[in-house]
């Protein structure tokens, strides 16, 4: 027993340190080799926390689905819509920074930009301490738990954190994808790519949570990965030419 407590403590503080210190480091390498701006950075923690605010008209429509659609097909359909929604609005201010905000349009911003929407805001702001928090709670306070969080913590499986670390690994990966798509759609005015990348992170996230649901979180965390391996690809495939590059990273600006 007390074997299995060390070994859950030590998943917690690895997973912690992964999801809260990663995407500082990536951010800090962009910024030194690139010469990017942090401002670029604390844009996409900002702009992910705005993307938010659909979590309201999320909460409505999944009622009314509860209510209208057939219940065979309400975890589908719920599913969907949720998947839509994120896909709109996490795009959507990708497209305000880099249509509007970010006056610099290169792909080093793009890649900046999206280390602090999925690193900074996701990884770090929304698991990462919250994931700290309900350790440290756990660990030395727990008697302000309910009995079910109590028991629920005590039945995590050790691996469970770190599983949750890699999944974190993997989505700041497609995160990273993503902005470099929106950031090309700007820079070589091929305006579709705005349409892909929405159509891209809606499919991701449809198909980890409706695989987690079908057969279990093994299955969706695979799939997660196989979409990380292919934003590998387009992230590697949307790099400018290295005689491109130091032209590309001159200006590094926002708007003021």
């Amino acid at each position: 027993m007390e074997s299995a407590s060390f070994l859950k403590d030590i998943s917690f503080i690895i997973a912690i340190l992964i999801e809260i210190f990663l995407p500082v480091a990536l951010a800090i390498i962009i910024a030194k080799k690139y010469k990017t701006s942090w401002a670029v950075f604390f844009l996409g923690v900002l702009l992910f926390f705005a993307s938010l605010i659909r979590l309201p008209l999320n909460n409505y429509i999944s009622v009314l689905l509860q209510q209208y659609v057939p219940s065979q097909y309400i975890i589908i359909s719920s599913l969907a819509f949720l998947s839509i929604t994120s896909g709109i609005f996490e795009e959507g201010m990708r497209v305000l920074a880099f249509g509007v905000i970010i006056k610099k349009k290169d792909y080093y911003n793009g890649l900046m930009y999206g280390i602090g929407h999925g690193g900074g805001g996701e990884s770090l702001g929304f698991v990462g301490l919250s994931t700290l928090a309900n350790f440290i709670i756990y660990r030395f306070f727990p008697g302000i738990l309910p009995e079910t969080a109590l028991t629920q913590f005590i039945n995590t499986q050790w691996y469970t954190p770190l599983t949750g670390a890699l999944e974190r690994i993997f989505a700041i990966i497609i995160q990273l994808a993503l902005s470099v798509i929106v950031m090309n759609a700007f820079i070589k005015k091929r305006y579709y790519f705005i349409a892909i990348a929405v159509s891209g992170h809606a499919a991701v996230n449809f198909t980890a949570t409706y695989i987690n649901y079908k057969v279990g979180v093994l299955y969706s965390e695979i799939s997660v990965f196989l979409f990380a391996l292919a934003g590998i690809a387009v992230i590697i495939q949307l790099r400018p030419k290295e005689k491109d590059s130091g032209s590309a990273a001159a200006d590094t600006g926002v708007n003021k």
